[in-house]
């Protein structure tokens, strides 16, 4: 492919699917300079498809793929990332080892997780983590917008936090 060509691709691409990623890795990231380079980083590696000549028949799934393993690789190298915690980290939280974890009563911590959210709270509770709902779907489906919906996780993640402190 020429290089007119890759960059008439490109455009037409940005033009069309920046926003929405934008929006994507902001919702993961939380920092809209980390966020803006990932969707740099997205249209960079497009780009060089382009001038390969590969053909990308959903360039939008694409997009979205490399976001998230962009994003996931910057969550690897700050171990600090507060939004994700492992299984182990979990364990520690409720004051169990790691071979005590299978002992945990998971129909009473859902107890006391359900009466520790309000109705609103536990619907996004249950779309995003019981139902595995994307934040795209959880919008379509509450009519909330997109930005509202990943707001809303943003803080239910802290409040989870807060409540499995409580719990030690």
């Amino acid at each position: 492919m020429s290089k007119k060509q890759a960059n008439e691709k490109l455009d037409l691409a940005y033009k069309e699917y920046y926003t929405d990623l934008l929006r994507f890795c902001n919702a993961r990231l939380k920092d809209s300079h980390q966020a803006d380079d990932c969707v740099q980083e997205c249209f960079l590696v497009l780009y060089k498809r382009f001038l390969k000549g590969e053909e990308i028949h959903n360039i939008k799934l694409y997009l979205y793929k490399i976001a998230d393993n962009l994003i996931k690789a910057e969550w690897r190298k700050n171990k600090k990332n507060e939004d994700v915690v492992d299984i182990d980290s979990l364990a520690e939280v409720l004051t169990v080892s790691s071979s005590d974890f299978e002992k945990i009563d998971f129909d009473e911590l859902i107890e006391k997780l359900s009466s520790s959210l309000n109705e609103n709270e536990y619907m996004i509770y249950k779309l995003k983590y019981i139902e595995d709902k994307s934040i795209k779907q959880i919008s379509e489906e509450t009519g909330l917008s997109f930005e509202a919906v990943a707001k809303r996780i943003s803080r239910l993640r802290n409040k989870l936090k807060e409540i499995f402190l409580t719990q030690q």
